[in-house]
């Protein structure tokens, strides 16, 4: 039986091969690593992947980049984050304590593709039940990180650590680290990147944050509280400049008052889709609600919907809108998470929904 050519790589992807059979070699395996099926064959060859891991850390940038950038596509497909994560580097290291070192490093290279990958493998639910007790001693060092917008000192922007926060935050003893009683709260300093301009890679982030904690009922409180002033940053990407009536504008939050007319919504539409997905995760509870009503949600979601074009979006917002325009004794729940709704309901509601958007 002939031997498999990719094999023979294995020995020109050793630390200490020549670096042009090493880029050679590297540049072969990005061109494969580039589908899905080019993926699947590289996850039967053990060997190839350590090398991989192994060369992250070579003296050569390139050689270091491309063995980063072979992880980015590696680590997009599910199977391949399950096969990643099993490796130890030098035999005992945890591969997440090596990324976790590259990041922190301020004169790593290519520090940005190191995130890629660990937001990658903390995507996948089952890598991140296995990996999450290495992260958690690590989170005020990613924090720290993350929120020092000039950590790295060789121009990476770090961006990609708020999809890594955010999948992180899917996991409640994260979620308890964000919102714990000692001060400064953490949750705090990702608050100011739901709106930062420079990144809406950060903005959807921080927005994820917020929507995974708002998906615990019993945080809700702790979240609307004063002291956080949530609702500010939450409502930031989806109000314009439209002016409103005296009444309505002591309502809203005072930093949402008398915006300029420059003002304008956030233009990714994923962005505005997890607000309005987090408003109403909110409005599952009744103070949720009664807070949201106090603040002016209404007045906003109104202008909002106005401006929106996106069906989906639209519906949406209606779906907040519908809620809180409600009287309690309406809405007959004091947490509506709880609340069961008949199975044999799904598919009508999901067949109005379907309707309406298509109507729009």
């Amino acid at each position: 039986m002939a031997n498999d050519p990719l094999d023979e790589l294995t020995q020109f992807l050793q630390p200490d091969s020549r670096i042009d059979l090493k880029h050679i070699s590297l540049d072969h395996l990005l061109g494969l690593s580039g589908t899905e099926d080019g993926i699947n064959i590289l996850l039967k060859k053990e060997e190839i992947l350590k090398c991989i891991i192994d060369l992250t850390n070579d003296k050569v940038e390139e050689i270091s980049k491309n063995a980063l950038l072979l992880l980015v596509n590696i680590t997009a497909n599910s199977k391949g984050v399950l096969e990643v994560i099993k490796y130890k580097p030098g035999g005992n290291t945890n591969i997440i304590e090596l990324f976790i070192g590259y990041v922190q490093d301020q004169h790593k290279k290519n520090a940005d593709a190191v995130c890629m990958i660990l937001s990658n493998i903390t995507r996948v639910d089952k890598a991140l039940e296995i990996t999450i007790d290495t992260f958690l001693p690590h989170l005020n060092g990613i924090l720290n990180t993350f929120v020092n917008l000039d950590y790295n000192k060789t121009g990476s922007n770090l961006n990609y650590l708020a999809p890594l926060c955010s999948n992180l935050s899917c996991n409640p003893r994260v979620r308890k680290w964000l919102l714990q009683t000692n001060r400064p709260v953490p949750l705090l300093q990702f608050l100011p990147f739901c709106n930062i301009n420079i990144s809406s890679i950060r903005r959807g982030g921080a927005i994820g944050i917020i929507r995974n904690i708002s998906l615990d009922t019993s945080y809700h409180e702790c979240l609307l509280s004063t002291d956080l002033d949530l609702l500010t940053y939450l409502l930031t990407p989806i109000i314009g400049n439209e002016e409103y009536s005296d009444n309505e504008m002591d309502s809203l939050p005072i930093a949402l008052q008398y915006l300029p007319t420059e003002k304008q919504r956030d233009p990714d539409i994923d962005i505005r889709k997890m607000v309005l997905e987090t408003l109403n995760l909110l409005c599952a509870t009744k103070i949720g609600r009664e807070i949201l009503r106090n603040n002016g949600v209404y007045y906003v979601l109104r202008e909002y919907h106005k401006w929106e074009k996106d069906p989906k979006t639209r519906l949406a917002c209606e779906n907040v809108v519908d809620i809180l325009i409600q009287k309690e004794e309406e809405v007959g729940a004091d947490d509506l998470s709880k609340v069961e709704v008949p199975a044999k309901y799904d598919d009508k509601f999901q067949k109005m929904d379907e309707d309406y958007v298509n109507s729009g």
